[in-house]
């Protein structure tokens, strides 16, 4: 059943899981009966043999897990058994070398229990005396004897009241004798009584009539330790795996005792390991068998045939039983969901025990559509315990109805969407739903929902091969029809039959959207529809946009799709329970709808019905927009044809009469219209008709006058732009009651108006009239209506434009006439002036020329207006020319001149300027030279005085010396002494270094025998042998220089000896010399003197002469350019004396004045 919600079955803890994976004998997948004839030896291989692979590959796997569980059952047990007979052999071995030992340490107690020493001590305690300090050191050394050579950890002489008289222990012994508590047992020896204690073993003895003394000696092994672990490891024998021995003893049983518990941790590990292989390998069988049962039952699913409806029910029935006995579940059921998402049980596999539900139709409101995309996703929901879910209330009691517990979900899809639910229930007790049978019935159900996707495919794909052939005889009876009324009868009849429906219609819309049926095809005892007047106040509104995308309309039962009560009132009367409608798309718009009914009962409405349905209502479309398309093409040959009839009659016309009239009998010829006029405007935009084309029977308008006052505003604009006015029903145009009473007088129920665009402005109006009824224009038509207004108004501008041409060339001619006689007169004025001008054109600026009127009179004046001006220039041109020439000549000796000098004495301040730099060469020579003298003169002196005051620091210093020079030689003889402790430190490093060297040589040895392990090792011990043989050589170098330093050291203090009194003799002589250095700096300042005045003046003259060579040097370079200035002037005038030739040159072509003597032409002087 569907559910709410689920749990993780991975989420439960191991404690609860049960197992599901047992399968009974007679459930086994191959099963053998040895008592039986086939199972007897010689049976057993010929029944192998008959197997299928499948089968023998099945009983190999399994033979060989439980042959693996065999052998690890058999190890363990022989590991078991072999531990078991190390640890008795180990203790029988330790039990008798401890009996060994025991009888030695009993023979050697007694012995020393006998010792004089011994016997002395223990009567002296007896008796309360103290014991003699040797007879003390006797008895110690009686028990260190037995310590050190019979291996006891201490020795004790105790006295009767327990207390110890003497001791000697190992060192780090934990025993202490004072701790010894004891019991007496009986021995069979008559001087000799054992007392076993914990780890003590004594001997007494009455050796000599002393009374009771004991020798108490504490050995690693105890007979209580061994007895503890015979018992410990006889437990462990009996099964016990917890018990461990007591191994904190330190000798041979606490040794035998780690033993014992460690072999004991082994066995225990591996029987737990062991134990857990087997029942994980028990747990894989069982899961193997059940996955091998799942594949077998998986492939019998697969290779069923399922073709047919009927071999898809027997599938469902043979999953569930089979899911049933793989899952051990008490129910399994298919649940098939309807198409408002409850659904009924399909297929049912249940225990006799619980209720059956098959066939059933289940309503779980809980169903929501969350879950069920869930559910499309591929959601499983397990649920342990229902009670436990957390489910609703109605969701539990439906449970609780069918006594299910626990329950598996998983989904059936079919192709891609919820088909139904596969179910598994438990109903005697909770059930905690493991992962492989989540797996199984999650496949199951794949399986299923593939099954039923190949018998749907193949149901279509029959289907399909039904519907395409219906499809083609429909289709090809549609494109055969001559009708309209043909084509619609051929789709409804093919609709009918191939889907078996109650009936077909075709119905067909107004311009309102409302429609009427137009043809039916219905089965007998059902009501009649054909003619029937459908109106939908709503339908434009809901379904218009729907219709013209091409969606088609399925409802499968109309009581249960939310209709409107509008809606199902048109429906009923036609006794519909559900319908198709499919668009009809023709014209270019929604031309009407095909629509059949199933009127018996509600229908679901497949995919491909709809499909093929939907082909059925394109191809009536189609059919009908090529009998349109044929019509229209004949239509528009005629009205081609017409056109250009009416065209030709119109370009022939002679005058505008004739052009009106032409035209409107065409109109209403080619239009078949009761009317056709043509409608002038006037000047106050009201007109009248003017031509008219009637029928007999309704009234004429010729020459009615119609006048518009709205006309102007509202129209005059769109007929501007060329738009035609297509009235269908004057009635229904919303048409102003104006308009109305202008056009019913003439019995006018549609009308078609065109503008006629004549002389560049609207000139009338082609107007045809429907008087005998409404009339639907179509486009064809308007179209040819229009190219007859076009063609009136090209032939009115025809006519107009041959009247223009006329009077334009009329005008044209008289135009020429008139420009020709100008032109002449012009051409004699215009020679008359060429004949004056002519000799200025030659250089003559004295003609002039005859001023006329007119044009050329203006020319004349203009002319002479120039002439003068020119002359006025030429002669001032002349004059200038003259007095350049003048200028030039009287100026270039000068400025040459000038040039040359300016050039000489630019070459003689060159020859100062070198003579003064070489005198200022000397001065500065002459002023370094007192400049250095003086620079001598007072270092000489500064030098005297610092020697004098150097004298007597040295005085000083020499004094100083004679001292320092003492103190040092005894530094030096220290640091001499200090250098030997040095090659004491140096040889102790030498040392060092050599056994630091022979390290290096054993770990390299060690290393070698290492092996590879080593070699890490060996390069380290490599390095510090490096390091001790440097270190060596470096003490041999730090040896050599302590040497030299103490040899250097003996030679400096010798030296420093004869350096003493060889200060006394310097300081003598350094006394003369200051006498003789007072004298030196006196000379030396009246030099100094001297040479500083020679130096002032050499500097003075220095300046001097670097100021004159400065300004010789400036002059010099003046004089320079002036004289190239002078040159460039020079040049300058003789280039404007050969542009003032050139000038003269040209002007003398002009003649100026009207005399001709001499005086008055002007020559240049060069």
């Amino acid at each position: 059943m569907a559910t709410q919600s689920h749990s993780d079955p991975a989420a439960n803890s191991q404690a609860q899981r049960q197992s599901q994976f047992q399968l009974k004998p007679s459930e086994s997948i191959v099963q053998f009966d040895l008592a039986s004839e086939q199972c007897k030896p010689e049976a057993l291989p010929k029944k192998f043999q008959d197997l299928s692979v499948s089968h023998k590959q099945l009983i190999g796997m399994l033979m060989a897990e439980i042959s693996t569980v065999g052998l690890a059952g058999v190890g363990t047990a022989l590991l078991v058994s072999a531990g078991a007979g190390q640890a008795r052999a180990e203790l029988v071995v330790t039990e008798t070398e401890y009996s060994v030992q025991t009888n030695l340490l009993k023979a050697y107690v007694q012995d020393q229990a006998e010792d004089t020493s011994v016997v002395t001590a223990a009567r002296a305690r007896q008796t309360g005396q103290l014991s003699h300090p040797e007879m003390q050191q006797q008895v110690d050394q009686a028990s260190q004897e037995q310590v050190s050579n019979f291996g006891v950890e201490f020795s004790t002489l105790i006295g009767q009241d327990l207390q110890a008289i003497a001791a000697q222990a190992l060192p780090g012994s934990e025993a202490e004798a004072s701790a010894v508590v004891v019991r007496e047992t009986p021995e069979t020896s008559s001087n000799t009584t054992m007392l076993w204690g914990l780890g003590l073993l004594a001997i007494a003895t009455a050796a000599l009539g002393v009374g009771l003394g004991l020798v108490v000696v504490r050995r690693k092994t105890t007979a209580v330790s061994l007895k503890l672990l015979q018992q410990s490891t006889h437990q462990f024998l009996e099964g016990d795996r917890t018990i461990r021995a007591d191994a904190s003893g330190k000798d041979e049983v606490g040794q035998l005792a780690h033993t014992f518990n460690r072999l004991a941790e082994q066995i225990t590990t591996s029987e737990i390991a062991m134990t857990e292989q087997i029942r994980r390998q028990a747990s894989e069988i069982e899961q193997a068998q059940f996955f091998i049962q799942q594949a077998q039952f998986f492939s019998t699913v697969a290779a069923s045939e399922t073709r047919t409806l009927q071999d898809l029910e027997t599938l469902f029935k043979t999953a569930v039983q089979g899911a049933q006995q793989i899952l051990k579940a008490d129910r399994v059921v298919i649940y098939r969901f309807l198409p408002n998402w409850s659904g009924y049980i399909s297929a049912e596999a249940v225990d006799a025990n619980y209720p059956r539900v098959m066939g059933g139709k289940i309503e779980d409101a809980c169903i929501g559509q969350e879950l069920i995309e869930a559910y499309r996703k591929g959601r499983v929901v397990a649920t342990n315990n229902v009670y436990e879910a957390g489910f609703h209330p109605d969701h539990l009691r439906l449970m609780e109805q069918l006594k299910v517990k626990a329950n598996l979900v998983t989904p059936i899809l079919r192709d891609g969407e919820l088909y139904g639910l596969l179910v598994a229930h438990h109903c005697a007790a909770p059930h905690i739903w493991q992962q492989p049978e989540i797996d199984f019935l999650q496949q199951l159900a794949l399986q299923l929902g593939l099954a039923i996707d190949r018998v749907v495919l193949l149901i279509q794909k029959d289907g399909a091969i039904l519907r395409n052939q219906q499809l083609s005889e429909i289709t090809g009876a549609i494109a055969n029809a001559v009708s309209i009324g043909e084509v619609y009868q051929c789709a409804i009849a093919g609709i009918r039959e191939a889907l078996k429906t109650d009936r077909a219609v075709v119905y067909l819309f107004d311009e309102n959207w409302q429609g009427t049926i137009v043809a039916e095809v219905v089965g007998a005892g059902f009501p009649k529809a054909l003619g029937v007047n459908i109106a939908d106040p709503c339908f434009a509104e809901k379904y218009l946009d729907k219709y013209l995308a091409g969606q088609v309309q399925a409802t499968n039962n109309i009581y249960e799709a939310g209709l409107s009560d509008c809606y199902l009132g048109q429906l009923e009367p036609f006794a519909v329970k559900a319908n198709l409608v499919a668009p009809i798309l023709a014209y270019d718009k929604l031309h009407g709808l095909l629509v059949t009914h199933q009127c018996s009962t509600a229908r679901a409405w497949q995919e491909p019905e709809i499909t093929f349905f939907k082909q059925i209502a394109s191809q009536v479309g189609i059919a009908l927009d090529r009998m349109n398309y044929l019509a229209q093409k004949d239509m528009a040959l005629y009205r081609a044809q017409k056109l250009s009839e009416i065209a030709s009659a119109i370009g022939m016309a002679a005058d505008v009469e004739e052009i009106y009239n032409t035209a409107i009998a065409g109109v209403r010829e080619s239009l078949k219209t009761e009317r056709a006029i043509v409608y002038l405007f006037d000047k106050d935009g009201q007109g009248h008709v003017v031509a008219e084309s009637v029928n007999r029977g309704f009234p004429q308008a010729l020459g009615a006058n119609i006048a518009d006052p709205c006309f102007a505003d509202k129209y005059i604009g769109k007929y501007l732009a060329g738009r035609v006015k297509a009235t269908n029903n004057i009635y229904e145009a919303g048409l102003s009651d104006c308009y109305l009473g202008q056009l019913e007088p003439f019995e006018v129920k549609a009308n078609l108006v065109a503008p006629i665009l004549a002389y560049s402005r609207l000139h009338g109006l082609l107007v045809a009239h429907q008087c005998s009824a409404p009339r639907t224009w179509q486009e064809s038509d308007i179209v040819f209506f229009k190219q007859v207004a076009t063609q009136v108004g090209l032939a009115l501008d025809r006519v107009n434009f041959l009247e223009e041409l006329d009077l334009a060339r009329q005008q044209a001619e008289n135009l020429a006439r008139e420009q020709r006689q100008q032109r002449e007169e012009l051409q004699d004025n215009l020679l008359h002036l060429l004949d004056q001008v002519e000799a200025a054109a030659r250089g003559d600026l004295t003609i002039r020329a005859e001023v006329t009127t007119g044009e050329i009179g203006t020319v004349a004046d203009f002319f002479n207006s120039v002439v003068e001006s020119l002359r006025q220039i030429v002669t001032q041109v002349k004059q200038s020319a003259v007095q350049v020439s003048e200028a030039i000549a009287e100026s270039e000796g000068s400025i040459r001149q000038l040039a040359d000098s300016a050039l000489q004495q630019a070459e003689e301040m060159s020859y100062t300027l070198n003579s003064v730099e070489q005198m200022t060469h000397s001065i500065r020579a002459v002023a370094e030279s007192a400049r250095q003298a003086a620079e001598v003169s007072d270092k000489a002196s500064a030098t005297a005085e610092a020697g004098g005051t150097a004298m007597d620091l040295t005085v000083q210093n020499i004094l100083s010396l004679r001292d320092t020079i003492g103190s040092t030689a005894k530094k030096i003889k220290r640091l001499g002494e200090a250098s030997q402790q040095i090659s004491k430190v140096v040889s102790l490093i030498e040392k060092i270094a050599l056994q630091t060297n022979l390290l290096a040589i054993n770990a390299g040895i060690e290393a070698a025998r290492a092996g590879e392990d080593g070699s890490g090792f060996a390069i380290v011990a490599e390095e510090v042998g490096e390091l001790a043989t440097q270190s060596a050589k470096a003490t041999g170098d730090i040896e050599e220089i302590v040497a030299a330093i103490q040899a250097e050291t003996n030679q400096v203090v010798k030296a420093m000896e004869q350096s003493t009194s060889q200060v006394v003799e310097g300081t003598r002589l350094v006394e003369d010399a200051r006498v003789s250095l007072s004298e030196i700096v006196e000379v030396s300042h009246q030099i100094n003197q001297l040479v500083k005045t020679i130096s002032e003046a050499t500097v003075s003259q220095t300046q001097t002469s670097l100021l004159i060579t400065g300004l010789i040097r400036e002059v010099a370079q003046e004089s320079k350019q002036t004289s190239d200035r002078s040159r460039q002037v020079s040049e300058a005038l003789q280039r404007t004396v050969s542009i003032a030739k050139e000038l003269q040159i040209s002007v003398e072509t002009f003649k100026v004045s009207s005399k001709e003597d001499v005086d008055e032409e002007i020559t240049l002087p060069l």
